[in-house]
């Protein structure tokens, strides 16, 4: 369960301010309801002078297994846990990179692509990228689980896999998918399809600007909080399956 976390001003009235001396003013959590019976809690805090009720803040955060998402204004965050996304960022740049290869005119013959991917988050994705790649390698720390798929990948398709959880084996050319750019070697001549916005010398660098998503769930996103964050809680803490197909809203040449 996770919730995001909103301010409310306190209402400084003559009534109000009587009223508090006998009343507390309320955290009001809200459950909003999901398609197959999930949900999340919108957290509403009242804020005062730049100050919240920090000790029945503590309490309800707290019963938050998977964490809140908090606005970059909220003036506390004392022990409560965030929450933190497992891989929908990089399933976000894996969907925008297989959309701009589609559109791209390479020979897959002699295409190598390189998918550098430490946690493992995207071995059922790779075989995505066959009609695209003559030869894929994957980068990762999860050596066994992609091993799974070079073996699918070859038995189906014919196309080799090759798996190592060794930097080393980066090549310096062809195309590389990895939200991390910086285990990417400087020294890299290809092409880039990053997460983050860094400059490589010799490397043309895609990077991702906003986010596409399937439904109308960005609608529910608080203001202020991370449009990014709250899906990827969608996705991987509600199990909102179609926020899987979300891409960038682009992706941006900043090679130099």
């Amino acid at each position: 369960m996770f919730g995001t976390v909103e301010l409310y001003e306190r209402e400084n009235t003559l009534k109000n301010r009587i009223g508090r001396l006998f009343l507390r003013e309320r955290i009001v959590t809200e459950r909003v309801n999901l398609p197959e019976n999930e949900y999340f809690y919108r957290v509403k805090v009242p804020v005062h002078k730049g100050k919240i009720p920090e000790e029945r803040f503590k309490g309800v955060a707290a019963s938050f297994n998977d964490g809140l998402i908090f606005p970059d204004s909220f003036p506390y965050k004392g022990e409560a846990k965030m929450y933190t996304s497992a891989f929908f960022r990089e399933l976000l740049l894996f969907n925008s990179a297989v959309s701009q290869l589609s559109q791209s005119i390479f020979e897959p013959t002699e295409t190598l692509i390189t998918v550098i991917d430490r946690k493992g988050v995207l071995h059922t994705e790779v075989s995505r990228l066959v009609n695209f790649a003559g030869e894929i390698k994957v980068i990762t720390d999860n050596v066994k689980a992609y091993q799974i798929q070079a073996e699918k990948i070859m038995s189906e398709y014919g196309l080799s896999v090759f798996v190592s959880d060794k930097l080393s084996a980066i090549p310096e050319r062809g195309i590389i998918i990895s939200f991390r750019s910086n285990v990417v070697p400087v020294y890299f001549k290809g092409l880039l399809i990053t997460g983050e916005r860094r400059i490589f010398p010799f490397a043309r660098v895609l990077t991702g600007e906003g986010i596409k998503a399937p439904g109308n769930y960005e609608t529910l996103c608080p203001d202020g909080i991370s449009l990014t964050d709250f899906l990827s809680a969608l996705c991987e803490v509600c199990f909102v399956k179609e926020l899987r197909r979300s891409e960038y809203e682009k992706l941006v040449d900043i090679s130099l």
